[in-house]
């Protein structure tokens, strides 16, 4: 239930900057990496090549980022447009709204505790292998 909670807050401010948080994530993690492959990209997400693919098609569509061959031909390149830069730039004011929300009604020191334990939960998680 905190996870639909917290995402709504997330689908209603991006929503205002025309993105949805799986949107931002995308453009954010291009931003901070540059150009990654598919499979890369979906990695760094925790998310599965083909759901990445997937959730690719609506920014590519809006201009946002370039999905272009790499080099292997079997590869895809994903890249942040001029206007994914500039998406970006207009929705970080709205995730970082809700960063602050979040952290003023849990508490900082409880929300920094909170995101720590998470990361250390994915890196192990990402340890194991799938059977």
């Amino acid at each position: 239930m905190t996870t639909r909670w917290i995402d709504r807050l997330y689908s209603q401010a991006l929503g205002e900057a025309g993105l949805r948080p799986t949107g931002y994530a995308f453009l954010a993690r291009l931003d901070a990496e540059g150009p990654l492959m598919v499979s890369q990209l979906a990695d760094r997400l925790a998310m599965e090549r083909t759901t990445c693919t997937r959730e690719l098609q609506p920014l590519t569509r809006a201009g946002l980022v370039a999905v272009e061959t790499g080099a292997d031909r079997r590869q895809r390149m994903v890249r942040l447009t001029p206007e994914g830069v500039a998406k970006l730039a207009e929705a970080r004011p709205h995730w970082m709204a809700v960063q602050e929300e979040v952290a003023a009604a849990f508490g900082r020191g409880a929300t920094d505790d909170l995101l720590g334990m998470l990361r250390g939960l994915l890196a192990d998680a990402q340890q194991l292998t799938v059977q």
